[in-house]
């Protein structure tokens, strides 16, 4: 996918990609989560894997398998 600097769920990212998270949605239990485990705004985030509905990405040097919904909440560019 040509970033084109428009913020996307990351669920839509192909490995290899390293992307910036820009910002986290969803319920405050879901954001208070996913920026616990390293999804802040700013960080670096790089897709390892996708198979079917999930999405291995690895975000401060730890490796995370997020189901797509989860990684829809998640908004990088």
């Amino acid at each position: 996918m040509q970033n084109t600097g428009q913020a996307l769920p990351l669920s839509l990212f192909r490995a290899g990609e390293t992307v910036t998270v820009r910002r986290v949605r969803g319920n405050e239990d879901m954001r208070r989560h996913l920026q616990e485990i390293g999804f802040v705004d700013g960080a670096e985030v790089k897709v390892v894997a996708t198979s079917g509905s999930n999405v291995i990405v690895l975000v401060k040097g730890a490796r995370f398998g997020l189901d797509a919904k989860v990684a829809q909440h998640i908004m990088a560019a």
